[in-house]
Parts: C-alpha cells; sequence; structure tokens
C-alpha cells in the first residue's frame, strides 16, 4: 500500500505544475478547424491557480488546471481567444477558429448519370440460392432502371426521399442458374432515346455452388459466433463461443467473415481465421440427440447428451426463472431423453424439446440465479458444467479475477492532465487487490505490471483459471467533455447484472454522476458464461471534474473500496437466496 501511495505521488507531480503561465488545449487540435457540427468544445490545461477567460468570458479552472466549456457555432467563422492569467498577473493568449457550414442538402441529380450505389450486403460477398441482394441507387429522376439480370429498379417516391427525386431501389432473390463470377453488379440507367448511363458496384459478388455442403470445423475453443460480419469500434455482435472441432455448414462470405447456416431457420458468421476448410467435404450427418445424462459430483453439475458429430449450440439465462437454455442446432431431440438427476446439488430439473424441426433445446432449471456454466464436447458428447452457487458466498476462500484495462502499448483514455488510463487501471486493480485479500480471498490478474497484453489472451487466461468472479477495472471517455461524465457498468448476459447492479450502486456512493449499469455490451471480457463478470468502467477521465476526482489518492482509495462493498453486497443477496 505504501509503493502505491508513492506512485500516486509521481503520477500527480507533473499535472500539478507551478502557477507559471501556461496553456495547453486538447479541443480543438488545431488552431483552425472545419466543423460540420454546431456543438464544440474548447478544453485543455493551465497552470495550477491561473484563471482562463475564453472571449471575455470566465472558465471555471479545477484543481488540476483543467477547464472545458462547450460552445453552439453559427454558421460561417467563429474566433476565440483563450486567455491565461498567473495569480502573478502574467497572461498568454492562444486563439482558435471555427469554420462551421452545414452538409449541402440533397438535390436532384440534374445530369443523365448515375450518382452511387449502394448494395446490401455490402463488400465482397458469396452468396447462394435463396440469399437476398438489395439495392438503393441515386440518379437522374424518370428513368427506366434495372440491375442484376435485368431487374427493375422502383423510383421512390419523394414522401420517403426527403422530397428528392432520383431515388430508385429494389431487391433480388438469387436463383438456382444465377452467376456471378465473382465480378461487379452492374446498374443500368436508361433514356427512352436509348441513352444508357452504366455504374458498376464498388464490390465483387460470386455464387457458392457446391454439390455437396462446403464444411470447416472450428480452430479452438476461442473461437465465436457473430450476429453480422460488421460492428461498431468492439468488432461484430458476439452471439457465443464455440468448442474446438465444431462442424460448421458454410453458406456464404461478407469480406473476411464467412456466413454459416446453424439451423433452418438461424444463421451466423465467423471470422474466416476461425474455421479450417481443409477437411473431408461430405453430406451433414443427420444427428439424434440420445444417452442423455444428468449428474454432480463434489464441484459441479452436469448435463451431457450424445450426437454423431460436434455440432453448434448457443445458449442464453433466464434469471428470474433461475434457469439455462442451450440449443443444439442441427440436431433432433430422442423421444424420451433422460431426466432423472443423480447426486446434482443446483440443477432441480432438466426438460428436453424441439423449438424447431433441427433445433434440440434442453432447458437446465437451477436451485438459484445461474452462477456461472461452460459448455464442450468431449468426444461427440456436448456437455454443460453448470457451476453452483458457492456454499457460503462470502469472499473467504473466494477466487476474484482483476483485468486491470488496457497496458503497454495501449495507453486507453487520456486525461486533460495528461493522466493516461492504463496506470490508472493498475493502479486503482491493486487498491482492489489489497482490499479483496484482506477479506481472505485469493485474487488473480491479468497483469501486475505496466505492460501490454492482447485481449484475446486475458480471456484465455480468465477461462482457463475459472475464477468465482471476473472484475474488468477501466476508466471511460467522452469527445465531450463538459456534458458526459460519471459512473458506469456493463455487461453482456444476463445472469452478470446483479453483479454490475450491486457495485453501481455501491459506487454511486462516492457522488459520481449516474451513468447506467448497461446491458448487452459486446466487449471481449464480458463474453463468458463460465463465471459472472463486470466491466467496472470507473468515471470519465475526459471529464476534468472526474479526473479531479481520480487524481486524490484518498478519492483512489474509496472508490477501491466501493468496488469491493458491492461485491459483497452481491454475494449477502447470492447467500439470502440459499
Amino acid at each position: 500500500m505504501k509503493f502505491f501511495a508513492q506512485i500516486v505521488v509521481v503520477l500527480c507531480i507533473p499535472f500539478l505544475a507551478s502557477g507559471q503561465v501556461s496553456l495547453r488545449l486538447s479541443q480543438p487540435s488545431r488552431d483552425q478547424s472545419n466543423v460540420s457540427t454546431s456543438k464544440q468544445f474548447i478544453a485543455g490545461r493551465t497552470c495550477i491557480g491561473c484563471r482562463v477567460k475564453i472571449n471575455n468570458d470566465t472558465v471555471h479552472v479545477y484543481s488540476t488546471g483543467t477547464f472545458a466549456a462547450k460552445y453552439e457555432l453559427p454558421i460561417g467563422r467563429s474566433n476565440f481567444a483563450i486567455t491565461t492569467e498567473a495569480p502573478d498577473g502574467e497572461t498568454y493568449t492562444k486563439n482558435v477558429t471555427f469554420y462551421y457550414n452545414t452538409p449541402p442538402a440533397a438535390t436532384a441529380t440534374t445530369a443523365f448519370r448515375i450518382d452511387f450505389i449502394e448494395i446490401s450486403p455490402a463488400g465482397n460477398v458469396q452468396l447462394m440460392e435463396g440469399d437476398t441482394l438489395r439495392i438503393k441507387m441515386k440518379g437522374y429522376p424518370g428513368e427506366e432502371a434495372s440491375w442484376f439480370n435485368n431487374a427493375p429498379l422502383r423510383e421512390m417516391p419523394t414522401s420517403q426521399t426527403g422530397g428528392v427525386p432520383g431515388y430508385y431501389s429494389g431487391s433480388y432473390i438469387i436463383q438456382p442458374g444465377d452467376s456471378l463470377l465473382n465480378g461487379k453488379i452492374m446498374v443500368r440507367l436508361r433514356k427512352r432515346n436509348g441513352e444508357t448511363a452504366i455504374l458498376g458496384s464498388p464490390y465483387r459478388y460470386s455464387v457458392m455452388r457446391n454439390e455437396i455442403p462446403f464444411t470447416g470445423r472450428t480452430i479452438d475453443n476461442m473461437t465465436y459466433l457473430t450476429a453480422s460480419p460488421h460492428g461498431d469500434r468492439l468488432g461484430p455482435d458476439k452471439i457465443g463461443y464455440l468448442d474446438k472441432d465444431v462442424l460448421l455448414h458454410i453458406v456464404g462470405r461478407q469480406g473476411d467473415y464467412y456466413k454459416v447456416k446453424l439451423s433452418s431457420k438461424t444463421t451466423a458468421f465467423i471470422p474466416e481465421p476461425l474455421v479450417d476448410t481443409e477437411i473431408p467435404q461430405e453430406q451433414l450427418p443427420i444427428s439424434i440427440a440420445d444417452d442423455a445424462k444428468i449428474w454432480g459430483d463434489d464441484k459441479y453439475d452436469y448435463v451431457s447428451v450424445a450426437l454423431s458429430d460436434k455440432l453448434p449450440y448457443t445458449s442464453t439465462e433466464l434469471v428470474s426463472s433461475k434457469k439455462i437454455i442451450v440449443d443444439i442446432h442441427g440436431a433432433y431431440a430422442e423421444k424420451g431423453l433422460n431426466t432423472l438427476l443423480q447426486n446434482t446439488k443446483e440443477i432441480t430439473s432438466i426438460a428436453w424439446g424441439q423449438p424447431s424441426p433441427d433445433v434440440c433445446r434442453m432447458v437446465i432449471s437451477l436451485q438459484h440465479a445461474p452462477w456461472g456454466y461452460q459448455i464442450y464436447y468431449d468426444n461427440n458428447r456436448i456437455t454443460v458444467k453448470v457451476k453452483r452457487v458457492p456454499r457460503n458466498p462470502s469472499l473467504k476462500n473466494m477466487v476474484i479475477g482483476i483485468d486491470p484495462g488496457h497496458g503497454g502499448s495501449n495507453p486507453g483514455a487520456t486525461g486533460l492532465t495528461g493522466i493516461v488510463e492504463k496506470q490508472m487501471t493498475l493502479q486503482l486493480s491493486m487498491l482492489v487487490k489489497a482490499l479483496l485479500e484482506k477479506e481472505g480471498g485469493t485474487v488473480i490478474m491479468s497483469r501486475y505490471t505496466e505492460k501490454f497484453v492482447a485481449n484475446e489472451d486475458r480471456l484465455s487466461f480468465f477461462r482457463r483459471a475459472n475464477p468465482d468472479l471476473l472484475l474488468n477495472i477501466h476508466f471511460n471517455s467522452s469527445v465531450n467533455p463538459v456534458d458526459v461524465y460519471g459512473t458506469a457498468t456493463y455487461y453482456k448476459h444476463p445472469f452478470c447484472e446483479p453483479l454490475n447492479a450491486a457495485i453501481h450502486e455501491r459506487l454511486l456512493e462516492t457522488g459520481l454522476h449516474d451513468f447506467g449499469n448497461n446491458d448487452g455490451f459486446n466487449f471481449i471480457l464480458n463474453n463468458p458464461t463460465e463465471f459472472p463478470d463486470a466491466l467496472i468502467e470507473t468515471l470519465f477521465l475526459s471529464n476534468p471534474g472526474d479526473e479531479e476526482k481520480i487524481l486524490q489518492p484518498a478519492f483512489q482509495q474509496e472508490v477501491a473500496e466501493k468496488i469491493v462493498e458491492g461485491v459483497k453486497d452481491y454475494l449477502t443477496t447470492a447467500a439470502a437466496g440459499r
């Protein structure tokens, strides 16, 4: 603890400089900026004890020397003079200029041409019979438009296009005889006198043709399925991890993702490097789920069923009704599957179902809300290993995982003082670790020093270690340093909500603004089902008020204590439910 107190001093000294006049802007990054939105910010830092005026308006300066102000710009040019004055009267002024112009409104195409086309799905795509292509095109209004196989496009009514004519749309379902030969789709606009304008798609398309299904197998148990080949900064939304050697039916490709058919009504996507397609290609097996077993040992409860091959699966949890639901895609449930329990302590019953003709569903009912579970294959037996709620839910003898976000070449967010997220996450994590160990817990961490660790390696480490709980400690950031601030937690799986809620409620006791307990988050370390996890975005380093708080050692200690109290609250609730 003394060691980390010393680190606080070392980190803070550069940012709490003397009263010598100085000014450094974080926003805007240039003296002159062309912007397309009216809301703009001026934010940065000056010397401790200095005053700041922007165009003669006094701006609040925090004890760290930071400041932030928001402005609504008029159309055209806006000039700002930022003046800082030291206690001895010395001043320094920096001038910045914004040029704000709204994007021009869309207008009808005045020359005979095609302006642009948008085809969905986008990217270099491989399709199969039955897939649907959709198009939107803008060109000269009032003419005849067509595209793939001379299929006509309809000019959209101006009521659907903001009053602008010349937008055309259509769709096409790939037919058995269609062939695209990895080429561009050509769109044509034809005048009544025969004059034609042509524009090709920006991407290439082809049709997959296989006499037998095209298949592949997952390369390891870090393989994941996504709902789409596209996503946000965290990547496409993940819908679950698969075990090694799971058989997948590939029915298309979009960019670097294969499209896979899980069952007759369900498709998903998977990154191409995670699938081994150099396997014998043969007809897909018919798999009857049989020989079901439900049992418990001294640590876990299990459900398993035999299949003819390793088939893909998806899962979810129903927290209020205390259930885990696992769907095995491509399998048919044998009638009269076993429901007899042998020495189970958490599983109370098993129900087998067939929600669609080729999906076998197991509904696992539990004594308590789910605490975690793992799905894997033992040969061709799919097994669900259910984690039991600890007999005496307390920190004593419990294993807690802590992931200090970022590190090394991945710095994370930077505050207006220059403080870097990777330093603060490690510092706060070590405080949390000390408190947990004081309560008798065992702590494992993805990093103990200032180094880079890939997120995939962190995930693999924690999935192997299988702690009782996982805490991911981060700091938030926003381009809006004025209005966006506060503490937040994030989770993906429903069974993780209570842990996140308990920690979030405690963090609000620090006086931080409520930025929410947020669900459905796609962060990689929110994805495991093996244990409850919480992503703690402690506060916004981008906000000068939040940053001012976290630079205080006493506040850091308070935040760490509140995180631990939140974990204890969660365990108390779990104990009450036993």
